[in-house]
C-alpha cells in the first residue's frame, strides 16, 4: 500500500490560488477544485500512514515469534522421569536369616518402610543393651568399679540387679542413664539415609556389612532373652548371675 500511495503523493502538488483572468474558470469552480486536490492529497497521506503501521506491527510480529523460537529451542529437554521405587518388603530386610527366615507368628511387623525403621531401630539399641547387660552382668561379679564396693551403709555391694537399689549404685545407674541420652541426642542421631543403627565406623574395622549385621541383630535378639533371664531369676533365688551357673 505504501509503494502505491507514493506516487499519489509526488503528483499531488499544492493548488495556486491565481487571479481570475480572461477565459479561466470562475472563482468558485478554481476553490472547489483547490478543495478536492487537498482531500485527496489528505486521503492519501493517511493511507500511506497506515500502510507503514501496518508493515511495522508485521515486522514486529516476526520479530516477536522469531525470538520466542530461539527461546524455545534454548530450552533444554525434560529428562526422562526415575523408574519407581520397589514397593518395600520387610521379608527382603536384614535379620531375615535360617533357620526361622522371616519369623513372624503373630504378625506384629510393620508393612511400611517408616514404621519398620522405627521398630528395627528400637530393636538395634536393646539388643546392643542387652549385650552389654549381660556381659557386664557377669563381670560384676568379679569385678567393681572403685567406689561402689559397699553402699552408703556399709554393707557389701551386691552383684547383680540389687544394686540399682543400693546407694550409691542407684545414683550410678541414673548417671548412665543421663549419659546415654546425652549421647543419643547429640551424637547418635538415627538417620534413615544411613540405616538404622549406623552411626558411623570410628575405629576403621570396616565390617558394616550384610553378614556382620546379621550378626549384630541375632546375638542381640538372644542378648535380651539371656538379660531378661538373668534379672527375672535373680529376683526369684536373690543370685546373680554366675551364683546362678552354681559357681
Amino acid at each position: 500500500m505504501a509503494m502505491l500511495a507514493a506516487p499519489l503523493l509526488r503528483g499531488l502538488q499544492p493548488c495556486p490560488v491565481a487571479l481570475p483572468l480572461l477565459g479561466s474558470p470562475p472563482v468558485g469552480v478554481q476553490r472547489q477544485a483547490c478543495s478536492t486536490h487537498a482531500a485527496l492529497a489528505v486521503h492519501a497521506r493517511g493511507a500511506a500512514v497506515a500502510a507503514g503501521l501496518a508493515c511495522a506491527c508485521a515486522q514486529g510480529l516476526r520479530h516477536q515469534r522469531a525470538r520466542g523460537a530461539s527461546a524455545r529451542d534454548k530450552v533444554p529437554p525434560t529428562p526422562p522421569r526415575p523408574p519407581p521405587k520397589p514397593e518395600f518388603d520387610p521379608k527382603r530386610q536384614v535379620g531375615v536369616t535360617a533357620p526361622f527366615g522371616f519369623f513372624d507368628p503373630l504378625g506384629l511387623c510393620p508393612k511400611d518402610a517408616e514404621t519398620f525403621f522405627e521398630y528395627r531401630t528400637c530393636e538395634i539399641k536393646h539388643g546392643r543393651v542387652a549385650m552389654m547387660a549381660s556381659l557386664g552382668a557377669v563381670a560384676q561379679h568379679y569385678v567393681r568399679i572403685p567406689g561402689f564396693n559397699y553402699t552408703t551403709w556399709g554393707e557389701k555391694m551386691p552383684a547383680g540387679i540389687g544394686a540399682v537399689w543400693s546407694n550409691p549404685g542407684t545414683f550410678g545407674c541414673v548417671l548412665l542413664v543421663v549419659l546415654a541420652a546425652a549421647l543419643e541426642q547429640v551424637f547418635w542421631r538415627e538417620d534413615a539415609e544411613r540405616g538404622a543403627g549406623n552411626y558411623g565406623d570410628p575405629l576403621g574395622l570396616g565390617q558394616y556389612n550384610e553378614d556382620m549385621r546379621n550378626r549384630e541383630l541375632n546375638n542381640g535378639r538372644m542378648a535380651m532373652f539371656s538379660a531378661a533371664g538373668i534379672i527375672v531369676a535373680e529376683l526369684a533365688t536373690g543370685r546373680d548371675a554366675v551364683q546362678q551357673l552354681g559357681m
